[in-house]
């Protein structure tokens, strides 16, 4: 059997719907070992108000990517710079989300994590921290210091931009040796 893809799930701006996203991702019997990089105290939060049960582990770089339980997720810890209050942006809280989508990038790059997994984030709410952010996209090609692709995808259908053809293309041909199908409940 191929080895699980060790996936970085991150979890968006700390406001909006991304710790449910990932409460409910860890719901499902998706065949990846997935890393949430999130607050715990907000992905915990999101599991009382969904009524869902939810398992935090803590993630380790040295443990060698394993299967989960439902309702499982292994967590590395990004820390929040201010409260959160559900659909109240933050200011103060873009070095949170950075954090996450840094930790990410610098994963990917070192071969740690397979693939990133993003929920959203307000770009607006980044730019008015001072920092310049047209998006995932750009942040990852930036880091990456090459050509990235987005990837939308869904049981029946996956697409990316045309200009990322090839990429695409070229990325699910190497993806899709070294790891097997991922799927969805």
């Amino acid at each position: 059997m191929a080895a699980l893809p060790r996936l970085a799930v991150t979890a968006g701006e700390p406001a909006g719907i991304g710790s449910e996203l990932l409460v409910r991702l860890a719901a499902s019997d998706i065949a990846a070992d997935l890393v949430a990089l999130a607050a715990p105290e907000l992905l915990e939060q999101a599991a009382r108000r969904l009524g869902l049960p939810l398992q935090l582990e803590a993630y380790a770089v040295d443990h060698a990517p394993h299967a989960r339980a439902r309702h499982a997720l292994r967590v590395l810890p990004v820390p929040l710079a201010a409260p959160v209050t559900p659909g109240r942006l933050d200011v103060r809280n873009a070095t949170h989300v950075l954090a996450m989508l840094e930790r990410a990038a610098t994963g990917a790059a070192s071969g740690e994590f397979a693939a990133i997994v993003t929920a959203p984030v307000h770009k607006g709410i980044i730019n008015d921290a001072g920092v310049p952010f047209s998006g995932h996209t750009e942040f990852f090609a930036a880091h990456a210091h090459c050509e990235v692709v987005m990837m939308l995808a869904c049981e029946r259908e996956q697409a990316a931009p045309l200009r990322h053809a090839v990429s695409l293309l070229s990325f699910w041909n190497v993806f899709a040796l070294r790891a097997p199908p991922l799927r969805a409940s």
